[in-house]
Parts: C-alpha cells; sequence; structure tokens
C-alpha cells in the first residue's frame, strides 16, 4: 500500500479519535461489522499518542464547550471556535460519531448513543492489541496532564497515575501539570 503523508496523518487523527470510545459502542454506532480501531500497519513503527487525561482511570461524560469567546482580533478565530463553527473550519465530516468526539452538537442524543469516552482500560486494549500485532514497533508516548485531576492522584502526589502509566507500558512523556508537585516527586 502507498500511503502519502496526509493518508498517515489523517489514520493517526482516526486512531487517536478511536480511543475516545468503548469497543462495543462503536460497534452499535458504526455497525457491528466496522472496527474502528483496525489501522493498516504502516512504516517502521507505530505511534500511539495519548494527553491529558487527568488522572481519570475510568470513562467519564465529556462534552465540548459550547462557548470559547477570543477578545479583540481572536473573536471568532481559532483556537476560539466551538461547534459548528470549527467542525466547517477544520473541514471535519459530520457523521454523529465526530460530532460526539469533536464537538458539543447534539449532545444528549449522541451521548446516549456512544457512551462514555476515554479510561486506561479502553486505552490499555488498544495498547495490546498494536502491540500484539506489531511487537516492538510499538511506541507509546504521552503527551502529560497525566498524574493530576482527580482525588486519588492528589492524595498520592500522582503516584497512582505512575503505577498506571507504568502498567499501561508508557514509553515516554513529558510532563506538564505533573511539575506542580514538585522536582523530587
Amino acid at each position: 500500500m502507498n500511503l502519502g503523508r496526509r493518508d498517515f496523518l489523517q489514520l493517526m487523527g482516526i486512531a487517536g479519535a478511536a480511543s475516545f470510545f468503548s469497543p462495543g459502542a462503536a460497534q452499535s454506532a458504526w455497525g457491528a461489522d466496522a472496527d474502528p480501531y483496525e489501522i493498516p500497519d504502516y512504516g517502521n513503527v507505530t505511534l500511539l499518542h495519548m494527553t491529558d487525561s487527568h488522572a481519570q482511570l475510568l470513562p467519564v461524560w465529556w462534552r465540548e464547550p459550547d462557548t470559547n469567546i477570543g477578545v479583540g482580533p481572536a473573536l471568532n478565530q481559532t483556537p476560539h471556535l466551538c461547534g459548528k463553527w470549527m467542525l466547517d473550519y477544520y473541514g471535519v465530516a459530520t457523521p454523529a460519531s465526530n460530532e460526539y468526539a469533536y464537538s458539543c452538537l447534539d449532545y444528549d442524543t449522541l451521548a446516549h448513543k456512544y457512551g462514555k469516552i476515554g479510561g486506561y482500560a479502553h486505552i490499555a486494549s488498544l495498547v495490546k492489541r498494536y502491540r500484539a500485532q506489531r511487537g516492538d514497533k510499538v511506541l507509546m508516548l504521552d503527551g502529560g496532564d497525566s498524574w493530576q485531576g482527580s482525588a486519588t492522584s492528589l492524595w498520592t502526589k500522582g503516584a497512582d497515575m505512575v503505577g498506571a502509566q507504568n502498567l499501561l507500558g508508557v514509553d515516554d512523556f513529558v510532563g506538564h501539570w505533573e511539575f506542580t508537585y514538585g522536582q523530587d516527586q
């Protein structure tokens, strides 16, 4: 298969969005035969990337904001676009799955259809799947904001999330709010 840069980036976006949904919800939404996690093997390495879990180990109900006000010259400019304006600006196709993942549109109806998003169990399923398929050609990366954001991470100063990331098999990460725990932690 000849896969160009644009196609590769699109597949990476699809793979990232796929991690938002549980497998059962994805099957009911996309059809019993569809497998949104079936991504073709391409190149020398498979990059898996997660970010901003904010210490939420379990799936949560999430809705993108419906208002993000830009001030002055930022008014109605990226990144201050929400809902249909944001989808239109970035050319995101609007099947219901994309509307639910990326916008606030029809949230109540789509939340009942697709369910909660996120959770380390869903991420672990994807990591295990791709590592089983591709062996040591998988690199699991975390963009930060993973060790803070829950009561247990506050009480343990992020140690619970370090354990979760070790179990998940994160190969490398960059910190963000993790630095609030101090250099020694």
